[in-house]
């Protein structure tokens, strides 16, 4: 008679629950604060521009380094590598020394002599906050389920509108009272504090955890394999380039507005600003704060919604965009204020529906290709196309080329909807794919 030898299956690795509601509210906040005030550590340098330039004796051309190129070329270097690295290490300490290397930054910058540790420091800021982003999306993601997920993006994103106005607004006041340098030591404060909390009071948890992941970590894959992945997921691709060209048509019209203003309707740059600062701020603010919630509650009924909402609200965007550029004077900051509103309501769907597709692993690089996209295409192409049409129209048209290259800009809203629209034919297939996927990874498999 033959004897046989039962195996035993392996033990189970223990179970993590989800944290409860108290907990996630209070990650939350912080996330909101620490957001803020990388967002204001960009921006704060707006209002000390003048200041400066002239105690340091910069040009325009360094100005313009410092304040806005270096972060740019920083932060497009650094994303993808630090976000791969959030998906295999910690994702607080990631985030808690991101917040430490924005306030060193800013204390560098404070002290700066010259022209080329200013630009250490602004480097500085850039690589804190590409090192920042797509973790901290990555861990909203892993704490807030997906129905909960939208409106948990939503209070996240309040943050960069809050640290866009708080920024300018306070190191203006700063500024003013104590001077650029002391203006920007008051800066690094919150960083200082946060960092730390970070550090100490938040914890790690399973990747995917919010989506019933409860297994042990798997083996991470090399980033190439990781980008193929992501782009063999046939709503990614489509999403990400839709965003991007929408962030075009955007960014053509926004950063150029002021002189627009200006030159078509005879107001001072410094009065147009302000006001549309204010529009821009209170649109930004309410969009982002309504898109989430209303994503959550329409995809409840059908789960397009997450991307029906970005493409409706990429069509509106063109049309009001039209009308900015061809209305009367007294409707332009109104208008401004309604399309960055309008455009609002597609951001936390858009991150919802990236961190939901992308494997539990995988997050944070996902993230960080979308903001490459973003960073690249529409934030750095829409400025620089507009200029380049407005100089390619100048002779034939005079200063009315500015607002004709910008019309033109609109119609990257064209591809950017029809893209959206394709996204969202295949949405429902992925998802549930992403969904099979978990469903795999998280089940126990025993050799018996």
């Amino acid at each position: 008679m033959l004897s046989t030898t039962e195996v035993e299956p392996p033990a189970e690795a223990p179970r993590e629950e989800l944290p409860g509601l108290g907990y996630r509210s209070y990650f939350l906040l912080i996330m909101v604060l620490l957001s803020a005030c990388v967002v204001a550590e960009r921006y704060i340098l707006f209002v000390l521009v003048e200041p400066i330039r002239h105690d340091l004796h910069l040009s325009d051309f360094q100005i313009g380094l410092v304040k806005d190129l270096i972060l740019a070329i920083v932060y497009v270097l650094a994303v993808i590598p630090l976000a791969h690295l959030s998906d295999r290490w910690s994702r607080k300490r990631i985030v808690a020394i991101a917040a430490l290397v924005w306030t060193v930054s800013v204390v560098i910058c404070s002290a700066a002599k010259g022209f080329w540790v200013m630009l250490l420091g602004r480097a500085g800021i850039g690589l804190g906050e590409g090192a920042f982003t797509p973790p901290s999306q990555a861990w909203i993601a892993d704490l807030f389920p997906p129905k909960q997920r939208g409106t948990a993006l939503s209070i996240f994103l309040l943050g960069a509108s809050i640290g866009a106005f708080a920024g300018p607004a306070l190191g203006g006041w700063a500024a003013h009272e104590y001077g650029w340098r002391k203006a920007l030591l008051l800066a690094s404060l919150p960083g200082l504090i946060l960092a730390p909390i970070v550090w100490f009071t938040l914890r790690d948890v399973r990747a995917g955890l919010a989506d019933g992941n409860t297994t042990a970590p798997q083996e991470r894959k090399p980033f190439l394999e990781v980008a193929r992945e992501l782009m063999a997921i046939r709503t990614f691709p489509l999403l990400v380039v839709a965003s991007a060209l929408n962030t075009l048509m955007t960014m053509g019209l926004i950063s150029w507005a002021p002189a627009f203003i200006e030159r078509t309707h005879g107001m001072p740059a410094r009065e147009a600003g302000m006001q549309m600062g204010g529009a821009l701020f209170l649109g930004s603010l309410i969009g982002h704060l309504l898109g989430g919630p209303l994503a959550d509650l329409l995809g409840r009924r059908n789960l397009r919604w997450y991307l029906w909402l970005p493409m409706t609200s990429g069509a509106i965007a063109m049309v009001v965009g039209l009308l900015i550029l061809t209305g009367p004077a007294e409707r332009v900051f109104p208008l401004f204020g309604l399309q960055l509103l309008v455009g609002g309501l597609a951001a936390a769907p858009l991150m919802a529906v990236v961190t939901g597709l992308a494997p539990v692993s995988s997050r944070a690089t996902a993230v960080a290709i979308l903001m490459v996209t973003i960073n690249v295409i529409g934030l750095g192409g829409g400025p620089v196309l507009v200029g380049w049409l407005s100089d390619l129209l100048h002779p034939a048209y005079g200063e009315a080329s500015l607002g004709i290259a910008m019309r033109w800009s609109l119609l990257a809203g064209v591809p950017s909807t029809i893209l959206a629209y394709l996204a969202s034919r295949s949405y429902k297939a992925d998802a549930g794919a992403a969904r099979a996927r978990l469903d795999t990874e998280a089940a126990p498999s025993f050799v018996h």
